[in-house]
């Protein structure tokens, strides 16, 4: 059989013609078949395995777990590597959302990327305080902040001179991120357990009991005060009902661009509340470059409860803004100017409305807001206008049934003509709201 002849006969193959997912079989004159017929199947089958390669993708690795760190939750995690946090959940049995440092978790195939972290070490160093408990040594410290023991015994020389004891605070440097202490005072109340409530705020039995030394675990009584100490920003609680609850450790909103506080005190929501106003407030003045100052009034206190002259307010789930207007200064007004008697400006009152409504109403973490009912029009008929769907302004509006409608997400209610209410859903894992 001459050199050239298998070629010819396999042009096809030979000269990269045959598509890929496509068999292609190799063609040879008969004798040489007959001579060869052992090696022939291993060599067809790597001619169509060949031929098949480029259109067989590689199936995915799976994913390493995910140690958990300090500070870290699921949601943050699932946001990170791309995926739903109750498929998380689903694939490592969690019921709730409580996690622990070190933990390891499973990721699902439906995670599909990994982002930058935003809790990896930066390059610039923070000062923090750190207040010592009891049980702990230097050489933790130092290991807990990846600070040198050396520098760290060096910048506390002088507080560190009489020993360490609990409740003395020291200055230390990290480039691991925020982890600055936050001193939570917890009452304990009927069926609690000490297990409980170190589950509730993630920490250990073991810490919980090494920040209240003077406690003794088989004497504490409904009443009696827990001190907790959480690195970072601590997951808040929203309890009870609007009109009668109150907020275990709420988040301040406060120091943000565009805004206005008409009393900075009394701005305390939880983690989801301030979360979504900042994201709603950030969105319309991307979109709106020149516009005002947005009125905020209250939130909640610190602690939640009874707030005058409100009869809500009470949960941090809460809040009172104001509306965009035309023709202010840049600082906006310092009131709640009636919206039927200003200028609105309902592109910017329309796009803040659709960045806290969501979506979708499946999606929604609004349960209402308020708008009065002539403003909702002037709302209704601008969107409306602007082409968006019937059936999106049906789930978002309750005008035009009337101002006892018992549909939409927003509702009439009197006095709001001035100002909007928002009350947002109870977080997902805020098991005492109601």
């Amino acid at each position: 059989m001459g050199r050239h002849t298998t070629p010819n006969l396999n042009a096809p193959v030979e000269y990269g013609n045959a598509r890929p997912g496509t068999p292609a079989l190799a063609a040879v004159p008969v004798p040489f078949a007959r001579k060869m017929q052992r090696p022939l199947v291993p060599l067809a089958l790597l001619v169509v395995a060949l031929a098949l390669a480029p259109a067989v993708a590689p199936s995915p690795a799976r994913a390493e777990p995910h140690t958990v760190r300090r500070g870290e939750t699921l949601g943050g995690i699932s946001r990170r590597y791309g995926c739903k946090l109750a498929d998380i959940k689903r694939e490592n049995g969690l019921r709730g959302d409580v996690i622990r440092a070190g933990q390891k978790l499973d990721l699902p195939e439906s995670c599909t990327r990994v982002l930058p972290d935003a809790d990896a070490p930066k390059n610039k160093k923070k000062t923090l305080v750190h207040e010592v408990l009891a049980g702990e040594t230097i050489e933790e410290i130092a290991l807990r902040y990846g600070m040198p023991l050396e520098a760290l015994t060096k910048k506390n020389a002088r507080v560190l001179k009489k020993g360490l004891k609990p409740g003395l605070k020291l200055k230390v440097e990290t480039v691991q991120g925020e982890r600055a202490q936050r001193k939570i005072a917890y009452t304990i109340e009927a069926g609690d357990t000490l297990g409980a409530i170190a589950r509730r705020f993630g920490v250990s039995l073991k810490d919980l009991k090494r920040m209240n030394p003077r406690k003794d675990p088989d004497r504490l009584r409904i009443g009696d005060r827990l001190v907790i100490y959480k690195e970072g920003p601590s997951p808040s609680q929203a309890v009870g009902r609007p009109q009668r609850g109150r907020l275990v450790d709420g988040e301040h909103f406060k120091d943000v661009p565009g805004t206005f506080l008409r009393r900075p005190d009394l701005t305390w929501g939880t983690n989801e509340t301030v979360r979504a106003l900042k994201a709603a407030i950030a969105e319309v003045r991307r979109k709106h470059r020149g516009v005002h100052d947005l009125v905020i009034g209250d939130i909640s206190r610190k602690d939640g409860g009874f707030l005058a002259p409100h009869k809500s307010h009470q949960s941090g789930l809460d809040v009172d803004i104001g509306f965009y207007f035309k023709g202010q200064k840049k600082h906006g007004p310092r009131s709640f100017p009636d919206a039927t008697r200003v200028a609105l400006d309902l592109e910017a009152t329309w796009d803040l409305v659709l960045a806290l409504v969501g979506p979708s109403e499946d999606a929604s973490n609004v349960e209402y807001m308020f708008i009065g009912y002539p403003v909702q029009k002037k709302l209704y008929d601008y969107a409306r206008e602007k082409g968006v769907p019937e059936s999106k302004l049906a789930w978002i509006f309750q005008y035009p049934r009337g101002s006892r409608a018992m549909r939409g997400l927003v509702r009439h209610e009197p006095g709001h003509t001035n100002h909007i209410h928002i009350r947002f859903k109870c977080p997902s894992g805020d098991v005492a709201c109601l």
